[in-house]
This record gives C-alpha cells, sequence and structure tokens, in this order.
C-alpha cells in the first residue's frame, strides 16, 4: 500500500534579548555552567516573575514577519510537567490566549499555514554521564524567552520541511528577533510526522521527533521515521504516539518517552503574570519597524533588477548583504553589474578574509562608484577586480586607487599602435606562424601587448589593433 506523510512543525527560537524572558540575567551563548542563573530562573520559594516587554515586542515582529495575526490579549499558563532541567517543575508558557495566531508563509512552491505562535521560558540542559550513571545539570538556559512556532501538518514531503525552515528562519534574521543558529540550539524543529493510505482523509497516529538542529538532519530523521512507520503497517502493528529524538550517528530516531496528551500537562492559568494586552497602534509601529521581507526582495530583484532567480536568492541569504546591494543601486543603477561584483569578487574577498559585509572599510556609494567606472570603459573589468581588492584592504576611494595606480583607460591609439608594434617585432617567428593558420598563437601576442601598454589600455582597442596588423 502507497502511504502519504503527513507532517506538522514547532520550531523553538530564542528572542535575542539582552535578559531572560522573567529576570535580569544575561541571555547568552556559552559561558561556565550555571553563571547565568539567579533566584527567579532557578525557582526558588517565594521569587516572583517579571515579563521581558522587550520580549514582547520581538514575538510581535516574528508573528508579523511571519504573516499572523497579532491577538490583542494574551495570557501565560503553567505547564505542569516534570522538567528535570526546569527547577520549578513546570513551565511558564501560553497555551489558551496565543499572542499570535493565523499566518501563512509561502515557501518553495506552496503557502504554508502558521496555527499560532506563543511565548515561553526555556529550559535547562542536561548532560548525561553514561559511564558513571549520572547526569549534570546547567540551568543557563533556564528562562531564556521563547517563541514557539507551530504550523499546520500542510507538509507532505522533505523538501517542503526543509523550505518552510529556511524561510521561516530567514525572515526571523531579517526582523531581528533570532539569529537563528541550529548548530548553537537558538533554533530548534520538532517534527510531527504521521501516514495515511494514499486517497485517505484521516490522518494517521503521529511521532514527534525532538530538537532536530540542521536541515540535515531533518532530512534524515524523517526519512528515517517514513520508513519505520511504513514497516509497521505493513506488518499489521500500530503506530504508538510518542515522542523520539533523532541519533545523528545511527541515523535513526529513538524512543523518548510516549507521548503525552493534552490533559498530562495540566495547564492553568499562570497567577503571578498579568494578560498582556497590546493595542493596535503599538502593533502597528512594530509593523513599521520590519524590512522587506526575503521573497519581496526576490521579486523585485528579478522583475525591476532583470537578476536571474538564483543571484537574487543569493543576495537576499544575508539580510545586511542584501540592505549593501539596494543601497549600492540607489546611487548607480546598475544592477546586473553590482549583483556580479558582489557575488564574485567581494564574496571572495569576505570568504578569504574571514569578514561579513558589516565589516568592509568601504561604503555602499564606492562600492557603485566602483560599478560605474566599469560600465562606463573607464576602468577594465580585470582592473575592477584590483581596485576592489585595494579597497578591501585600506577603505580608500576607487577613484583615487584607479588614478594612482594607473588603471584608468586611456584611449591613446598611437601608443597602442607603438606597443603592438614593439611586440610583433619581437615575436617575428610567432606573426609568421599565425599567418600560417595556428590562430591559437594570438591569446599569447595579446597578452605580451598588454603588458607592454601597461594596466591603463584599453584591451578592447589593443584587440582591435593587434587584429588589423596581424592582418595586413
Amino acid at each position: 500500500m502507497n502511504y502519504v506523510p503527513v507532517m506538522g512543525l514547532e520550531i523553538h527560537a530564542e528572542l535575542l534579548t539582552k535578559s531572560k524572558i522573567f529576570c535580569s540575567c544575561a541571555n547568552a551563548f556559552g559561558g561556565g555552567r550555571n553563571e547565568r542563573v539567579c533566584p527567579v530562573c532557578a525557582g526558588m520559594p517565594g521569587t516572583l516573575p517579571v515579563l521581558n516587554r522587550e520580549a514582547v515586542r520581538l514575538a510581535v515582529k516574528a508573528g508579523l514577519a511571519l504573516g499572523c495575526h497579532i491577538n490583542r490579549y494574551s495570557a501565560f499558563d503553567r505547564k505542569n510537567y516534570f522538567y528535570p532541567d526546569l527547577p520549578k517543575a513546570y513551565q511558564i508558557t501560553q497555551f489558551e490566549y496565543p499572542l499570535c495566531s493565523d499566518g501563512a508563509v509561502p515557501a518553495g512552491d506552496k503557502t504554508i499555514r502558521v496555527s499560532r505562535i506563543h511565548m515561553e521560558e526555556d529550559a535547562g540542559k542536561l548532560t548525561h554521564d553514561a559511564k558513571r550513571g549520572i547526569s549534570y545539570v546547567d540551568f543557563n538556559r533556564c528562562g531564556v524567552p521563547l517563541i514557539e512556532i507551530v504550523t499546520a501538518p500542510d507538509f507532505r514531503s522533505v523538501q517542503e520541511v526543509q523550505d518552510f525552515v529556511s524561510e521561516a528562519a530567514l525572515r526571523l534574521k531579517y526582523a531581528g528577533v533570532c539569529d537563528a543558529r541550529l548548530e548553537q540550539g537558538s533554533l530548534r524543529v520538532d517534527v510531527n510526522i504521521s501516514l495515511m493510505p494514499s486517497g485517505a482523509a484521516v490522518f494517521g497516529t503521529r511521532a514527534e521527533i525532538k530538537n532536530l538542529n540542521s536541515l540535515k538532519s531533518i532530512g534524515r530523521a524523517i526519512a528515517f521515521e517514513i520508513n519505520r512507520q511504513t514497516e509497521l503497517l505493513e506488518a499489521g502493528m500500530p503506530v504508538r504516539q510518542e515522542t523520539r529524538r533523532f541519533d545523528e550517528r545511527m541515523g535513526e530516531t529513538v524512543l523518548m518517552r510516549s507521548k503525552e496528551e493534552l490533559q498530562d500537562y495540566r495547564y492553568f492559568p499562570e497567577p503571578d503574570i498579568p494578560p498582556v494586552m497590546i493595542s493596535r497602534a503599538e502593533v502597528d509601529a512594530i509593523r513599521r519597524e520590519l524590512p522587506k521581507m526575503p521573497l519581496e526582495r526576490v521579486l523585485e530583484y528579478t522583475t525591476r533588477h532583470g537578476l536571474t532567480e538564483e543571484d537574487a536568492r543569493l543576495i537576499v541569504q544575508d539580510r545586511a548583504f542584501s540592505d549593501f546591494y539596494e543601497e549600492m543601486v540607489r546611487v548607480f543603477p546598475a544592477y546586473k553589474i553590482a549583483a556580479n561584483l558582489m557575488l564574485g569578487e567581494l564574496n571572495r574577498n569576505l570568504n578569504f578574509s574571514g569578514k561579513t559585509i558589516s565589516e568592509v572599510r568601504f561604503t555602499p556609494a564606492m562600492l557603485a562608484r566602483l560599478c560605474e567606472l566599469s560600465k562606463t570603459g573607464r576602468v577594465s573589468k580585470n582592473a575592477a577586480k584590483e581596485i576592489l581588492a585595494q579597497m578591501f584592504e585600506t577603505g580608500e576611494d576607487p577613484f583615487a586607487i584607479a588614478q594612482d595606480g594607473g588603471f584608468l583607460m586611456r584611449e591613446d591609439i598611437d601608443a597602442v599602435r607603438r606597443c603592438v608594434e614593439n611586440v610583433l617585432k619581437r615575436h617575428t617567428s610567432l606573426v609568421a606562424d599565425y599567418k600560417n593558420g595556428n590562430r591559437k598563437i594570438f591569446g599569447f601576442l595579446m597578452g605580451q601587448v598588454m603588458r607592454e601598454a601597461g594596466k591603463g589600455v584599453n584591451p578592447q582597442v589593443a584587440k582591435e589593433e593587434l587584429t588589423r596588423q596581424l592582418e595586413q
């Protein structure tokens, strides 16, 4: 029998606040164990949480970036469930009244519905020592502000899941909400997956795969789980509702615990935190802070700027890189030259130096000036590469570099003619070979002419003059 996979996601994203969600401890990655812990996030009796206002603002931005409706009234609840790494033994989250709902995100070839986005606190981190039979707990992550993005079960393939995770992560980064570093755990993906017979309308029993931290792991985990559930169904055995983790080394999902039902969590309203009330004016003000989203930029770059979709998507993969490109073409709208220069030579210098676009020593306007010099024929393409390398090192103006380095094109035809004559006199035997039909020699002779003429000669003028003299 053929089965159709049905999947939904729960994505946990850490918010980029300076402090934790309910206390003043620093929200940071790394550091020594249990260095960023206070009585509040350690769950000491008698302590009271105070909601971080910036966390609410960032959660609203996330909702807007993912096309959600922002609910003017939301409230926190207690999720009563034993967390060994949450010392209160319950989690403060949002259940009945989430902050955001009813979103939609175009990803790949379809639009994925976002059922809700709610705020909650993160748990700590457990490290297990199998040899000694003990576990260590680090509470640094306790109380880190999270949003949980819950999608509808709209996914039917690995590619659709990966497309959505990539698009959602990019939108969160554009909005300045989350750095979306899966390898550091600031974005973690849970996949709920079930199988149903092809043509059926009722979903099967789902299993949840927890804490996937890369697109590759997501693909491998889903593929294994589809095979596991298929084998069970083909053998006439039931698929049980359970929570599983993905073993990277073995490439398989492993049972963690049976999946709890809703009543097992015993939600009830959080008595120590008042409801969150947000006005329409506040939401509109936050909406105005959002930049153009990646897909909007891709559409603009391909339709108005004439770029290929591949180049457009490469540019928007980093907001700072895309912003640099946009400012550059506002100064001088040579769209394709700008894109080629940034994706080619600028990227090469960035990769070689280990720097980001935010660390370069020149402005977008200066790089636009180099585009203008190249487009108008004042410098050659090869010269533009050398000029950019010097700009990268010194931050100097491209025109000054071109002038001081002798890169500016000269249109002195008499000087080019003399250079060609000198080269041909030195290589009379090669000239004879060329006239006897060996056209490959032209490239060598052209190189000699360019070396003789220097950086500032126009290659096209030199090529035309060399051809003229060889053919006469």
